[in-house]
């Protein structure tokens, strides 16, 4: 791959830990890009199944594919800085091993990025449900609300609530590389949320942002052995994250602009945790969630709507076990409504399913009346075209008797105008007197 390097346009960086089950599948969607000057790198995390098998075998026969082996198992966050430091492409983009990308992703987005000369450029992206084999669009990842209506746009251009204007994952964004390294950042090594403080803190120093307004890339949710999956065993890198981001602010004079939309950001993000976290970790967690939340000391006025607001006051007026309690009386609520909600929709199934069968009824009588007057309406086309007939067979034969009258009279003008009938005018007039004599 060192001949190709200085043809590279986007350097493809995807982090591989025990991924033997769908690794060749999205690699197989990278492969087929229409954009061809790329490089894949695959930075197989120290897999105990046999990824690095599949992956070696598919370097071999692809030479755009490297393969690099961790020692250790380092994480996601550290595996792609061990990635960024080799690659070689203008543009860099990292995957997930289990992310499907559309053919046109990277061409659309590198060119968007050549044409607009952009610090980074962002797709949409859609999820793909393991549990319910659905597939949804994921339109919070680029909140057009909080936008400007602009091909390209500064970081300072976002007036509010800039955290919640983007979501802070980086497949669905497309980076320069002498960007990245003239910020001189890097992922952080947390087991999770380890891409928060690196693409935030870019975006946050991103002097132009573009959007490419189309669904390119397909991200994988509910898998049971994500580590997304398993907060529980990590749930301090949250606040390890927020904290990050905030001393980052700080020391690059961002704090004072933008902490009331970190604020109103760290209280979502937060509460999300809480509520999707499991297991003997929850209490500890809340705890030092809530600790975190009153350090910033938060002014009322400041949060952005009436959820936000609401979700601090759970969060710093209670304990933890009052918090669980209020979740699960919140949680009972919502599916009593959704119950009725349920209820609700089935009564109007049930009408609509009637008022179809009524329909139905009227349509194959509409149906059976076209048909008879189908049948007429044939029946008078078939008696106008023997009528037709009949009336092109006159018109013939009407024709033939007026060319042969014309011809006739012409016969009769001849003959009255012939040298014989001069010739006997004489003897017709001395007939004529005579006959008048006798009368």
């Amino acid at each position: 791959m060192s001949d190709e390097s200085s043809n590279v346009i986007v350097s493809v960086i995807i982090p591989v830990h025990n991924a033997a089950e769908y690794i060749a599948e999205t690699l197989t969607t990278v492969l087929a890009q229409s954009l061809k000057e790329i490089e894949i790198i695959l930075v197989n995390d120290s897999s105990t199944d046999n990824t690095l098998d599949i992956v070696t075998k598919i370097a071999s026969e692809h030479s755009r594919v490297r393969v690099i082996t961790n020692p250790s198992n380092v994480g996601g966050g550290e595996s792609r800085n061990i990635g960024l430091r080799v690659a070689t492409g203008e543009y860099i983009i990292f995957l997930d091993d289990d992310d499907y990308a559309d053919k046109e992703m990277l061409k659309r987005m590198s060119d968007r990025a050549t044409a607009l000369q952009t610090d980074v450029v962002i797709c949409r992206c859609q999820s793909v449900d393991l549990q319910t084999n659905t597939r949804s669009p994921m339109p919070l990842s680029a909140r057009e609300d909080l936008l400007p209506e602009h091909d390209v746009f500064s970081s300072r251009e976002i007036a509010d609530d800039f955290f919640r204007a983007f979501i802070w994952w980086p497949w669905d964004k497309l980076f320069r590389r002498e960007a990245i390294l003239a910020m001189g950042l890097e992922f952080q090594p947390l087991r999770t949320t380890n891409d928060l403080y690196f693409v935030s803190c870019f975006m946050l120093l991103a002097n132009r942002i573009s959007l490419v307004d189309e669904i390119l890339i397909s991200h994988t949710i509910h898998r049971a052995e994500s580590l997304s999956s398993t907060r529980e065993n990590s749930w301090h890198c949250a606040l390890q994250a927020l904290t990050s981001l905030r001393l980052f602010m700080q020391d690059r004079d961002l704090l004072a602009s933008r902490s009331r939309d970190f604020n109103n950001y760290a209280v979502v993000f937060l509460e999300w945790h809480l509520n999707t976290i499991s297991g003997g970790t929850f209490n500890p967690l809340f705890n030092e969630v809530k600790s975190f939340i009153l350090s910033l000391e938060i002014d009322c006025d400041d949060f952005y709507d009436d959820f936000i607001k609401a979700a601090y006051g759970r969060i710093v007026n209670q304990s933890a076990e009052e918090y669980i309690f209020s979740l699960k009386d919140r949680a009972l609520r919502e599916l009593e409504h959704a119950q009725m909600m349920n209820s609700t929709l089935q009564e109007e199934m049930t009408s609509l399913k009637q008022s179809t069968v009524s329909q139905r009824s009227e349509i194959d009588v509409l149906k059976a009346q076209v048909s008879d007057k189908t049948t007429i309406i044939h029946e008078l086309e078939q008696r106008n075209a023997r009528l037709e007939d009949e009336y092109q067979t006159q018109q013939q034969k009407l024709l033939s008797i007026e060319n042969a009258y014309h011809e006739l009279t012409q016969l009769y003008t001849d003959l009255v105008s012939s040298l014989s009938w001069k010739m006997t005018k004489p003897l017709r007039l001395v007939k004529e007197i005579t006959a008048r004599k006798k009368s």
